[in-house]
């Protein structure tokens, strides 16, 4: 999990291209607003997106690359219920293509995550991270297994300590997995990290708190396995707050604030009291959808991403445009969206 300004640049590249929610419309909106994290949608806030309006529309894939002749391209596939199945982000320079990262999902009966897993072509590094839920249907654990696959056409991989396993990366692109086996020898030796969810009401409001452990730790002998946790809080099943904790350790100190209305999000921004405040604020067009995001540092505006759509709901373009002072954090682009449909 990331904090909100830990992205890698690449990730800052196409900064929110996902968004927003559901509700009255004159069309099915084309995302759904989520205002939490996840790395495989390269954004600090998520706006993914909605698989009603996938679904309805039949859309197969979804690729999402710029007219420049380097830079980075993003598939999204899709089942015919409108459910994301594997993403793909691959560099590409003129001709030469060469992917970057791959993410596969696998779902339950209940049409709930059951795992994912996530090759790292560069450092050679496959994780998968199974999912468990409570009798609510919300996310109880997550546990975290990484292996080491030897990727093709790379010199040396990672120095990292996940399991040995060749050809894991082959066996998650034919959509299976490694033998249940693997996890349970996995499981009993700590080598896995997790994510372990708490919910509790606190005077009005609804509390989610994740913590972070790398139990793989326990095979060093470090008795310090807590990595980090974070709190939101939600009041009428919206998030409101967010407390990034130091580590561990209590937090009574807003790290992130959540504005609605009428059901969207129009405002996040860094607790008043931030030394380097940063704030982005919203704008929809009449079928709910996101048209313009602005990012503020410090009370000036530094970037803006617009979104355009098609009659129909359908997003055909995304342009971000940025301060020039602000080069090193953004660049300018224009992104053309390209579907498939069954």
């Amino acid at each position: 999990m990331y904090t909100k300004h830990d992205l890698s640049y690449f990730l800052t590249l196409i900064l929110f291209f996902c968004t927003v929610t559901v509700g009255k419309a004159q069309v099915v909106p084309f995302y759904n607003v989520t205002p939490m994290e996840d790395n495989d949608y390269f954004t600090k806030t998520i706006f993914s997106f909605n698989p009603i309006f996938i679904k309805i529309n039949k859309v197969k894939s979804i690729l999402l690359q710029s007219e420049e002749k380097i830079g980075i391209k993003y598939i999204y596939n899709f089942n015919p219920d409108g459910m994301i199945v594997s993403m793909t982000s691959i560099r590409h320079n003129n001709k030469k293509t060469d992917t970057a990262f791959y993410t596969r999902y696998f779902y339950n009966l209940n049409g709930l995550i059951d795992k994912k897993a996530r090759i790292d072509y560069t450092n050679g590094i496959v994780k998968v991270s199974g999912y468990q839920y409570n009798k609510n249907n919300k996310i109880d654990i997550i546990r975290t297994f990484t292996l080491n696959a030897q990727m093709p056409n790379r010199l040396q991989n990672n120095g990292w300590q996940g399991e040995q396993l060749p050809g894991a990366d082959k066996i998650i692109l034919k959509g299976t997995l490694p033998a249940e086996s693997l996890w349970k020898k996995m499981t009993a030796n700590n080598d896995f990290s997790s994510l372990q969810y708490r919910y509790y009401t606190e005077n009005e409001f609804e509390a989610e708190e994740r913590t972070e452990y790398f139990n793989f730790s326990k095979n060093s002998g470090n008795p310090d396995t807590c990595y980090q946790k974070k709190t939101y809080y939600y009041l009428k099943e919206r998030p409101t707050v967010l407390f990034l904790h130091n580590g561990c350790t209590v937090e009574k100190i807003p790290s992130e604030l959540y504005q609605f209305k009428e059901g969207l999000l129009v405002q996040l921004s860094d607790a008043p009291f931030s030394l380097d405040p940063k704030t982005e604020q919203y704008v929809y067009d009449q079928n709910r959808n996101l048209k313009l995001m602005e990012e503020i540092w410090n009370g000036q505006k530094v970037s803006e991403l617009g979104m355009s759509y098609d009659e129909k709901g359908f997003l055909i373009s995304v342009q971000r445009k940025s301060d020039a002072a602000k080069a090193e954090y953004f660049e300018d682009c224009i992104l053309k969206v390209i579907y498939s449909f069954y």
